[in-house]
């Protein structure tokens, strides 16, 4: 399967009605979750939240999904097939995916499909989609998919339960570790300017009293990392002095 090309997505829409022109030996199958699917925070998915299709081979177990939106672990075992931004009304709603026959038949039975919401909120709360870097995933639900072609009809699937996108994306290797070039206090505020951040990764800073007791800052808003330039955190300074680390904001 290593060199194998999916080409799943012949065409995804938002309605449960048959594409007019699909071939007849491809295959069509609906998901959809009951909602209403949440964040880790326990706020409800925004609109055009993303959601993402995945295959995992008979026998492995699911990896889970990289901040730029990929499968983690052996992509041979593990693949994202597509992501798309289809939250509406707090859930996912019905979606036709049409499957290429040839598609079908190497990998439905090969393994199984698995539908997980995302979290792509940028540090303002709205989602930006994969190139925005995803902070976390949950699983809707998994399911298979028979061979059983468009002139036999749909394969529905709904998942039973709500979607919670609470588990955090792993962090590739070439993301670096972000770096504080300068701590500036000044008229009450305390100013972070940091460089080496990614534009995939929401920031947060730790701070305390002492290098080796440091916690959590809320005073601190995360951040959009940049990849072209440094970026500036700012919040009320606690006292004359203190210690501060920048690290990938909590998932909340």
């Amino acid at each position: 399967m290593k060199n194998s090309v999916m080409m799943l997505l012949a065409a995804i829409v938002a309605s449960a009605a048959l594409p007019a022109l699909a071939g007849q030996d491809n295959l069509l199958a609906t998901f959809s979750t009951k909602g209403p699917d949440r964040y880790a925070d326990g706020t409800v998915v925004k609109d055009g939240e993303c959601y993402a299709l995945v295959w995992t081979a008979k026998g492995a177990t699911f990896a889970g999904i990289t901040i730029d939106g990929k499968a983690a672990g052996d992509q041979n075992l593990n693949r994202v097939l597509c992501v798309a931004p289809l939250a509406n009304d707090g859930r996912c709603p019905d979606v036709v995916v049409e499957v290429n026959k040839l598609v079908a038949d190497l990998y439905a039975g090969a393994g199984t499909f698995s539908l997980h919401l995302l979290d792509t909120r940028r540090a303002d709360g709205t989602p930006g989609g994969v190139e925005a870097g995803v902070n976390g995933y949950g699983t809707a639900q998994a399911f298979s998919l028979a061979a059983k072609s468009i002139a036999d009809g749909l394969q529905a699937g709904v998942a039973t339960n709500a979607a919670l996108a609470a588990t955090a994306t792993e962090l590739p290797a070439s993301i670096p570790q972000p770096k504080v070039k300068s701590i500036e206090v000044k008229d009450g505020i305390v100013r972070l300017t940091v460089a080496r951040t990614s534009k995939l990764v929401r920031y947060g800073v730790s701070s305390g009293t002492t290098p080796v007791a440091l916690a959590a800052d809320a005073d601190f808003a995360p951040q959009d990392g940049n990849d072209a330039g440094d970026i500036v955190i700012t919040a009320p300074a606690k006292g004359p002095a203190g210690f501060y680390s920048i690290g990938r904001a909590p998932l909340k």
